[in-house]
């Protein structure tokens, strides 16, 4: 497993907290893939047969009622914070496992590292702010978990609809399934912070990405202090492909940064 830190802002200060301003970061969580001989539960099964056919409307008429429902469906979910999507697509039987050591000896030998990659002129200071996500965004998944699930039942009357499937009661289903992911990723990762099994490694290829694809003065704002009052967005879409490239990361993971930087420019002050 391994976690990539790419910072969006220099700094950015959200409405919905109190204190100083923070740097908005998208953390891509890496993970091992499934072992081909590992039988897949219920859940995975009916994760991947909803996820087939939405893939199935997507490649529907342009001019059928399902092409117009996964165009507004894909739209919502440029809507969902990209730390809740980071998150959820965590899975944490395919991490590190958390066993409970005798003793501190057993505890050292056991414990497998984690590497926080991350640009070099962020310092160490991205562990404190991974822990300070997972703090907020813990008890907020967790609400809303609830919520979407005590939700559903009241989109019943929607069955009655002929032809069009029940789709606020999907909708919520599928809200309700991604803030639980988080949810329970966000512990997992806390836990793993909390054992010290995640440690901050610099990159210098992440910062030659930067320093190509981010205009200088951006750059040099942004290696006095990353907390520092700035309004600029530190990462640009044309760095994507080449992250890819560095990492080995999927072709489905572009999606995911493209969506954070197009947030983080909204999210910042105008």
């Amino acid at each position: 497993m391994r976690i990539i830190a790419l910072p969006l802002t220099s700094s950015v200060r959200s409405p919905r907290l109190v204190g100083s301003p923070s740097p908005l970061v998208y953390y891509h969580f890496q993970v091992p893939p499934k072992a081909a001989n590992k039988r897949s539960g219920w859940v995975d099964w009916a994760t991947g047969k909803a996820a087939g056919i939405w893939a199935q409307f997507g490649k529907a008429s342009e001019s059928s009622w399902k092409f117009k429902i996964f165009t507004y469906g894909e739209r919502l979910v440029d809507r969902v914070d990209f730390e809740e999507l980071a998150l959820k697509g965590v899975d944490p039987s395919m991490g590190p496992k958390l066993s409970h050591p005798r003793s501190p000896s057993e505890e050292q030998t056991k414990t497998t590292f984690i590497p926080l990659v991350h640009p070099k002129f962020v310092g160490t200071s991205l562990l404190v702010h991974l822990e300070t996500i997972l703090a907020r965004r813990t008890p907020r998944h967790r609400k809303g978990f609830y919520t979407w699930m005590l939700l559903a039942p009241l989109t019943a009357p929607f069955m009655l609809i002929p032809v069009v499937p029940n789709l606020p009661f999907f909708f919520c289903v599928w809200r309700s399934w991604s803030h639980y992911r988080a949810y329970k990723a966000s512990e997992y990762l806390q836990s793993l912070l909390h054992r010290g099994a995640i440690v901050s490694h610099s990159d210098v290829a992440l910062d030659g990405i930067y320093a190509t694809h981010v205009p200088s003065e951006s750059l040099h704002d942004s290696t006095k202090s990353i907390s520092e009052d700035g309004r600029e967005v530190l990462l640009s879409r044309d760095a994507v492909p080449r992250i890819l490239e560095v990492f080995g990361l999927p072709e489905s993971a572009a999606s995911d940064i493209y969506r954070a930087i197009e947030q983080a420019k909204a999210r910042l002050p105008a």
